[in-house]
């Protein structure tokens, strides 16, 4: 009997000993039912956005979440989970910007971001990380309240400085902060060298029609005056493109269709060195998107296929490059299409993609996209296995495909 008490006592403890001595313990639920968790159990949630073929997030997977001294943070603090950010965490990818591997995501139980950060990290650095993101939360300065206060802020400076450098901080974009507090600063004047240090600081984050231009543009000549060597080259490439191109970025990031118009407008006045790395027409097709007008949409993809085909007459473009960008229009298109007209449309370029003999695999994948999603479910899968079992081996949209196969047979959505 006490040989017996004896052995259940080594294996209760050998128990504790093992949970004590594991690294991260991630569950295996969704985001909204880790949310639910979170807000029961008083935590916030960690999210772990990788990749099959991420090497970097492979290496944090072994290496530094599987350590004991790491799990001791993240499971007392968090409920864990991890999302493939190509698969079943797609959407939640795209909605709290994930475009990167791997991508750290720590959220409030309302599932706001506390905490933002990428990459591989020593096993010390990322605890730090955990432990932060607690901190940044229960903080007077948490990124929830900082921004829950902000409107109403406009004409503070000292507190919109704090929420720049924070919101910088927390790993997210503060271009509204800097652009805010250019509006109502005084301790710099616009003129001075410390004013153009400070937005060749923040060059990425100062955009088209803001205060952050208005001082750059009125101040140029100024600046160039008293820039270094290496200043006056960031300034000319700041005034010349980087605008633009913050606008851009920003106006993606922020879904703000007023905002890519302004980009669009600046984009025909660049100089062609820079207008030959853009495509006004695909810029059309974005704009449209985002301002959610089915029908120009629509159009401005049709327009742009049109003009695919004039570069393939031309023999400026590969087949292959055409193939593949008629593949990623087409899916674009096949979004919006809803009537018999659309679906031809669709059919037509399939059969040009086919004729250019090219990267085929695009072409089958599309037509099993179009028949899923008239609702021949058959064919569908016959065209998405016939992808797939052309598709190159080493790519990485491989797995995405294979991931939608799974979806198609279960009858759930791509």
């Amino acid at each position: 009997m006490k040989k017996n008490v004896l052995t259940l006592m080594a294996i209760v403890l050998l128990g504790v000993f093992n949970l004590s001595a594991q690294g991260i313990e991630f569950q295996h639920i969704s985001l909204e039912e880790a949310l639910e968790k979170a807000k029961a159990e008083d935590k916030l949630v960690f999210i772990d956005f990788y990749t099959t073929w991420c090497a970097p997030c492979k290496a944090m997977a072994k290496n530094v979440f599987t350590l004991p001294e790491v799990g001791a943070v993240y499971n007392k603090e968090y409920i864990n989970i991890k999302l493939d950010a190509e698969k079943e965490g797609l959407k939640s990818a795209k909605k709290y910007l994930v475009n990167s591997y791997p991508t750290y995501i720590y959220l409030n139980a309302n599932g706001n971001i506390v905490y933002k950060e990428t990459g591989m990290r020593l096993a010390n650095n990322f605890i730090q990380l955990g432990r932060d993101a607690v901190a940044s939360e229960n903080s007077q300065f948490s990124l929830e309240k900082l921004r829950a206060k902000f409107p109403n802020k406009q004409d503070d400076a000292g507190f919109l400085k704090i929420y720049f450098t924070k919101v910088q901080e927390y790993g997210q974009n503060p271009t509204e902060g800097i652009n805010a507090w250019l509006k109502v600063q005084t301790e710099i004047e616009e003129d001075d060298v410390d004013m153009m240090e400070f937005l060749l600081k923040n060059k990425d984050y100062i955009i088209l029609k803001s205060k952050g231009e208005e001082i750059l543009k009125v101040n140029f000549d100024e600046y160039m005056d008293i820039a270094t060597r290496k200043e006056e080259k960031e300034l000319q490439i700041f005034e010349e493109v980087r605008l633009a191109q913050n606008t851009k970025n920003y106006a993606l990031e922020t879904k703000n269709p007023e905002l890519w118009f302004t980009f669009m407008q600046a984009f025909n006045t660049l100089p062609e060195k820079y207008k030959k790395r853009g495509n006004y027409l695909e810029y059309k097709i974005t704009y449209y998107a985002l301002l959610k007008d089915s029908e120009s949409y629509k159009m401005a993809v049709e327009n742009y296929v049109d003009s695919l085909m004039v570069q393939n007459t031309s023999g400026k473009t590969k087949s292959g490059a055409i193939v593949q960008d008629l593949s990623n229009k087409g899916e674009a298109y096949l979004k919006y299409a809803d009537s018999k007209s659309d679906y031809k449309t669709l059919e037509n370029w399939i059969e040009y993609g086919n004729e250019l003999g090219a990267s085929i695999y695009y072409m089958d994948n599309l037509m099993a996209d179009m028949f899923y999603k008239k609702g021949k479910r058959k064919k569908a899968l016959d065209y998405k296995e016939k992808a797939i079992a052309n598709w190159p081996k080493g790519d990485k949209k491989l797995s995405t495909k294979k991931y939608e196969l799974e979806q198609m047979k279960k009858g759930e959505l791509i």
